[in-house]
């Protein structure tokens, strides 16, 4: 039974591999997989270290004795925002670019064409009209980065098909430009590129008059509506976490943010133990914070530390390997970017299984220690860059039994993981099936 399964998640890989779109789609994120990767160091040294309320900077007091701390945080941020800043228009080029390409169509100016037509999208035209006078930011910002990398797919892909379905012939390379052939390309090309142009300032224009936040934000203000309130059932709370990550799966990064510190019930948590000294008893054990937010975000969203530990442990796939090595130290502090686009898990019809199916696992079992009273429940504000097998304990005041049942969850990720990823060592470097 396992291997019909396993033989038919090989085919079904295979016919998507051929898909010209979903190609390209992969080509992409494997493009931005170096610049997601340095940003992702980069977010653990600015979050992590340079950040008062950092992980590391807690243990060590490193504000009070490195120098230069203030300007060391100051450049880190500089350069967060600079690189994980506009990995979106990197993405919005770079499918545009791989569309064209494969419709021998002018893959340069398609992948430009997707770039301005991204940012198009994304002006702040309430810049522009109070009364004449400019206010805010020309750009909105927000949606350039990581968060923008869904909406930058559909403009690159969507422009990719203007250039394959207008441009009047095929795209012929020259290795030596002269100013003859870059001149013919532009005019072989003017249709598909004023169309979209056209098409998404339009569409940037006529949304701004209903969301501030562009369609960018729009989409986040739809996709954040069934995490309003889950309350206290179960199956709320799998569905919620369920959902969100379902939405990394497709490029919407971090639509919720799932600190939990404001919501009500984890206030009352956090006074029901400073009054009592101890989570024993807190009021509301059973919610999205302590079930999905502190013991099913292992290594960040899909539970990718354990993920890491299989790739690592069995995996044979030299590209995998080379992804979970590389991607280590970001995902042991919970930043697990590189992973999503590097192997990628992202549009992956494979990975997308366990991704999915390891949280809720690991929210089940921790729902299970928290009713029948094994653990107390997470009460205490964490750092967010706290490797995620620590959450529980610290989150529950140093309990060891919330260490142990994080650390089951981690091990039973691995092996829902597992056979995934041998799954993979079937697949060689260019996606087609050992013979």
């Amino acid at each position: 039974m396992f291997k019909q399964v396993q033989h038919a998640l090989l085919r079904f890989e295979r016919v998507v591999e051929r898909q010209r779109y979903w190609r390209a789609l992969r080509d992409t994120l494997t493009l931005l997989f170096p610049f997601v990767l340095i940003g992702a160091y980069v977010s653990f040294l600015n979050q992590a270290i340079f950040q008062r309320n950092g992980f590391l900077n807690r243990i060590y007091y490193l504000s009070h004795w490195v120098p230069g701390f203030k300007h060391l945080t100051t450049y880190t941020t500089m350069l967060n925002l600079s690189i994980n800043g506009i990995i979106a228009i990197i993405g919005a080029f770079a499918a545009a670019n791989f569309v064209a390409r494969s419709a021998q169509r002018d893959n340069l100016l398609a992948g430009l064409t997707a770039a301005i037509s991204f940012m198009m999208l994304n002006i702040n035209y309430n810049y522009f009209s109070n009364h004449g006078q400019a206010t805010g930011s020309r750009f909105l910002e927000n949606n350039l980065g990581t968060q923008g990398i869904f909406l930058a797919l559909l403009v690159g892909l969507i422009t990719g098909w203007l250039f394959s379905h207008l441009a009047r012939r095929p795209h012929v390379h020259q290795q030596l430009e002269d100013q003859t052939h870059l001149l013919k390309r532009a005019r072989q090309s003017w249709v598909p590129m004023v169309s979209a142009l056209l098409l998404f300032s339009l569409i940037g224009y006529g949304i701004s008059f209903v969301s501030k936040g562009g369609l960018n934000g729009l989409f986040y203000a739809v996709f954040t509506l069934p995490f309003s309130n889950p309350g206290a059932s179960v199956l709320a709370i799998i569905g919620v976490g369920s959902l969100s990550n379902l939405y990394w799966l497709i490029g919407i990064m971090g639509p919720v943010d799932f600190s939990g510190n404001s919501a009500t019930s984890t206030v009352q948590n956090l006074e029901y133990a400073l009054q009592h000294g101890s989570a024993w008893g807190a009021p509301n054990p059973v919610t999205l914070h302590t079930l999905f937010d502190a013991f099913a975000n292992v290594g960040g969203p899909g539970m990718t530390l354990a993920l890491l530990i299989a790739i690592l442990w069995r995996s044979h796939n030299r590209n995998y390997r080379t992804v979970a090595k590389t991607s280590a130290l970001p995902v042991l502090f919970n930043i697990n970017q590189p992973l999503l686009v590097g192997l990628p898990i992202a549009y992956s019809p494979i990975l997308a299984i366990p991704f999915l199916l390891a949280p809720i696992a690991s929210m089940l079992v921790t729902w299970v220690a928290l009713k029948l009273q094994w653990m107390p429940p997470v009460v205490y504000p964490v750092s967010k860059t706290m490797p995620g097998f620590l959450t529980g304990w610290l989150g529950t005041g140093g309990d060891w039994r919330a260490l142990l049942v994080s650390v089951l969850n981690i091990a039973i990720a691995t092996a829902i993981y597992l056979p995934f990823v041998l799954l993979a060592n079937h697949v060689d470097e260019g996606g087609q099936a050992d013979a």
